[in-house]
């Protein structure tokens, strides 16, 4: 846990946007790196572990985004898990902490992170879509060369 911890603790601070001392100080003293993430990793510390993960991922297949952006969007996206539910979805929890924070967003950011649960939903319901209506990936390859697409 202490290399996500300070491997987070890097890249946040390697970020040059106003409130982003604020932001490590909330999650330094929130619970970020301690509790553990209901949807993914449930063990002590799941929560930094994935959102990590979800930085890692995205470097990979970032394309075309701005990298700070990705460190952004990766890392904080879960950061309204360390508060009680409120009825909102914890994408928005996590706007009102970077809010709260000080910290500056682009818009795009803010979109991501507010709305990441449900386009990560509508991307994983739309390749379900695919699966049941192709099969596997090899048959939805298959289906596009046989018809041309």
């Amino acid at each position: 846990m202490d290399t996500v911890k300070e491997e987070i603790i890097r890249l946040v601070s390697a970020l040059k946007r106003s409130g982003s001392a604020a932001v490590l100080r909330y999650i330094d003293g929130s619970g970020y790196f301690t509790c553990g993430c209901y949807s993914h990793h449930m063990e002590g510390g799941g929560l930094a572990k994935h959102s990590l993960e979800v930085y890692r991922f995205m470097c990979k297949h970032a394309g075309d985004l701005l990298p700070e952006s990705v460190v952004v969007a990766a890392l904080f996206h879960d950061l309204g898990k360390t508060r009680a539910s409120d009825g909102r979805g914890h994408g928005v929890r996590s706007l009102d902490i970077l809010d709260e924070c000080g910290f500056e967003l682009k818009p795009d950011e803010r979109i991501a992170i507010g709305n990441h649960h449900k386009m990560s939903s509508d991307i994983i319901s739309c390749r379900l879509r695919r699966i049941l209506l192709f099969g596997d990936c090899d048959s939805t390859r298959r289906w596009k060369q046989e018809h041309g697409v």
